[in-house]
């Protein structure tokens, strides 16, 4: 199985030489036409569309804009969605007293879509999981920006773009596809990072729960899993992985950290990939990593991208870079 896959394209309606903007559009647009001319199975972005941070009826235009696009292009995609594609960046500068985005305004805008492509499987409509197969390889999406849209005298309980998690319906939906999952190569995306490297949740909410089951899944246990907190995120699951052949879960890739990184916690690499947004050196905000590059407008280090490769044949899953990122890894499956 072949994956293009951007992440953090951060999408803005500004014109800029140096930082996030309209650049982030045509580094999609570049993208999908690559898919088109390439032998790639599936169009893969890892969210944070959009920076979040312009009047909400521009921020909607150019997620339609953006999803018109890779509903045009020739192979099936997935966009996940990231902190940022709620639109509370612009909430939180602008200090209103309303949510700017309605509740069901990504979901119409996104995720829709993203289901109406009979290659995109779920367990039942309204989950927060999908997956795709080919072969022995199975591919599981994630939705790390599993919170709860809660209005409290118009403004919003959480914010999206601060608060990070995955609550226990998706946990159960999770668990469920995994024990119907038999001697498969499974690797998993999300948009932000599950656990650090010293294994601590990365996600405000349940990180940690979701790398116990990765784990508790690879060595074929069965049992419970909870946690100390009530209300939100409240977790009270049981599973049964005894039954699922030689299925592994051995690979994590996400990105949100606007870096690259790799490292190995009880088995499972977690791999970050590099935003495609244009992180200019002298930006304040600009990471330590894209300053190395020195990200320049109408240059390749103007975006990043990957496509990935997973080949059981050779027990690999091999990552090729372009633009701000590295050329080629790879990592066991």
């Amino acid at each position: 199985m072949t994956l293009s896959v951007l992440t953090d394209t951060h999408e803005k309606a500004v014109a800029s030489s140096s930082y996030y903007g309209l650049n982030g559009v045509r580094h999609i647009i570049e993208a999908n036409k690559a898919c088109d001319s390439l032998p790639v199975d599936y169009n893969i972005h890892l969210g944070d569309l959009i920076d979040g941070s312009d009047k909400p009826e521009i921020s909607r235009g150019l997620l339609q804009f953006t999803m018109e696009n890779y509903q045009n292009s020739q192979r099936p995609f997935y966009v996940l969605e990231g902190n940022h594609d709620e639109n509370d960046k612009y909430d939180e500068h602008k200090f209103i007293t309303s949510a700017s985005f309605r509740r069901d305004d990504y979901y119409n805008l996104v995720t829709k879509h993203d289901f109406e492509q009979p290659e995109i499987k779920r367990l039942s409509l309204g989950s927060k999981v999908a997956w795709i197969d080919k072969g022995d390889i199975r591919v599981i999406f994630l939705n790390t920006s599993d919170i709860p849209y809660i209005l409290n005298g118009g403004t919003k309980k959480y914010d999206f773009k601060k608060v990070r998690g995955i609550r226990e319906q998706q946990i159960e939906d999770l668990i469920s596809i995994l024990e119907k999952t038999i001697d498969k190569h499974v690797v998993v995306f999300g948009h932000a990072n599950l656990i650090s490297q010293s294994g601590r949740s990365a996600l405000n909410f349940n990180g940690d729960l979701v790398q116990k089951i990765f784990t508790s899944f690879n060595n074929k246990d069965s049992g419970q899993l909870k946690n100390e907190l009530s209300g939100d995120f409240g977790v009270n699951v049981r599973y049964n992985f005894t039954d699922t052949g030689i299925s592994t879960i051995s690979n994590y890739i996400c990105g949100h950290m606007h870096y690259e990184k790799h490292y190995k916690v009880n088995g499972i690499n977690h791999i970050i990939l590099n935003c495609s947004a244009l992180m200019g050196k002298k930006h304040g905000v600009t990471t330590d990593y894209n300053k190395k590059w020195d990200r320049r407008y109408n240059e390749i280090s103007e975006l990043a991208g990957y496509f990935i490769n997973i080949n059981p044949d050779k027990m690999l899953l091999q990552i090729f870079g372009y633009g701000a990122a590295t050329r080629f890894v790879s990592f066991e499956i």
